[in-house]
């Protein structure tokens, strides 16, 4: 057989399965729909359903959760607000566009999520071709 005859294309590359932006902004959107919460109410929440059944509580870096929180309130996913003269204790709603974009990842998330289980099972299997061989 010549080389490359049959050769493989791909239609997804590894880093677009799941991005982390469309995670935050989902978990941002949705744990909105209840109402108005502040940065680290939704940091809070978003450890709590990443640790769940995990011996380590997962997380989002703080800078790139603040960062999202500015894109999506940029985009008018979301409308942020404080009371006072405390700029820096902000507390994000959703928007109707943000009902919009959330009604989307809905739809997109669930088969990029499957995928996502799919591949890194697949990768975790391929890993553990590599067991016996000593790492010391």
């Amino acid at each position: 057989m010549a080389r490359n005859e049959f050769p493989l294309s791909k239609q997804v590359t590894l880093h677009n399965i799941v991005r982390v932006q469309q995670v935050i902004d989902f978990f941002v959107l949705s744990e909105l729909q209840n109402g108005r919460l502040y940065n680290n109410e939704l940091e809070q929440r978003i450890i709590i359903h990443l640790g769940k059944q995990s011996p380590v509580n997962v997380g989002v870096n703080n800078g790139y959760l603040s960062t999202r929180l500015k894109k999506l309130t940029e985009e008018g996913h979301v409308s942020r607000a404080w009371e006072g003269d405390n700029r820096y204790n902000r507390y994000y709603q959703i928007t109707d566009r943000g009902n919009v974009y959330f009604k989307e990842l809905l739809k997109e998330l669930p088969d990029q999520v499957d995928l996502a289980i799919n591949t890194y099972t697949n990768f975790k299997q391929y890993m553990s071709k590599f067991g016996h061989i000593p790492l010391n």
